[in-house]
């Protein structure tokens, strides 16, 4: 298998989102922005859908996407304060109905690679962009963990101690926005949020600390990266569907695990209270 270039490749590329996306993901699961994902995943398919037919860069257009569509959700957001949710189902909506209607425009061929990845053929530019983004997420999170921590706990202890609050959310929700886009090249737009949520939901499943549960989801991700990549090269599978499918698996293995565990417990429990 990693006698091929383009595997290795591949592989290489699936090991920086899988770094990535799970580092953005835990804070935005944190945060409750989970449908903020889905809503920037399905912004980058309408992104990609005008680079298609305007004859532009489809990952760059689709970055563009992305971010305007989270200036419009934070604008959104502020303007329905009580409402907070509504800013991404006019985004979520809005995405959708512009991708549906330039799909028909769009090269047929090109714009289902975006939809459901295409990780085996990803182009040297595109690689360069993945660890870029990746390089500057992991860089965010090493300087300022502690902040990041804070806010979470609680935004206004965190004031009060001098974090930054607005603008580190405004970095955290432009890191997301560029991850999203990037990756969506890779395991597609229409799955790419999954990975976003997935590794944390597998996390926190270990109800561990903050640092705890960032790097569980780190393994998840990885493991779910890898090991579905090498999947589908062996049972001839699209990679980015296999990836989720695996993130799956492993989340609902991780509950029935847990389960069991629980239901064990409770069995001694008895056993005791018997005697």
């Amino acid at each position: 298998m990693l006698a091929y270039e383009w595997m290795r490749i591949a592989f290489f590329a699936a090991l920086v989102l899988g770094i990535a996306l799970p580092l953005v993901g835990s804070t935005a699961v944190y945060k409750r922005l989970s449908s903020s994902g889905d809503a920037l995943a399905h912004s980058s398919l309408a992104g990609v859908a005008i680079g298609l037919v305007a004859g532009l860069n489809p990952m760059v257009i689709s970055i563009i996407a992305c971010v305007v569509s989270f200036l419009i959700i934070e604008l959104l957001r502020k303007k329905f304060h009580k409402f907070s949710e509504i800013g991404v189902a006019v985004v979520l909506s809005a995405a959708i109905g512009i991708a549906g209607i330039l799909s028909r425009y769009a090269h047929s061929l090109n714009f289902e690679s975006y939809l459901f990845g295409s990780i085996l053929l990803i182009q040297d530019y595109e690689l360069i962009a993945s660890i870029i983004i990746m390089v500057i997420v992991v860089v965010f999170y090493a300087v300022f963990y502690r902040s990041i921590a804070a806010s979470l706990y609680s935004e206004d202890e965190a004031k009060v101690n001098g974090v930054k609050v607005g603008a580190l959310n405004f970095c955290h929700s432009l890191l997301l926005s560029i991850s999203i886009a990037i990756a969506a090249k890779v395991v597609g737009s229409l799955v790419v949020s999954s990975m976003i949520v997935l590794p944390t939901a597998i996390a926190l499943l270990f109800k561990r600390g903050y640092l705890q549960t960032m790097i569980i989801s780190l393994v998840a991700s990885l493991g779910c990266m890898l090991g579905g990549l090498t999947i589908s090269y062996y049972a001839s599978w699209a990679p980015g569907a296999t990836i989720v499918s695996l993130a799956v698996a492993l989340l609902l293995v991780v509950l029935l695990i847990k389960l069991m565990c629980y239901l064990i417990q409770k069995q001694k429990q008895r056993k005791s209270l018997s005697k």
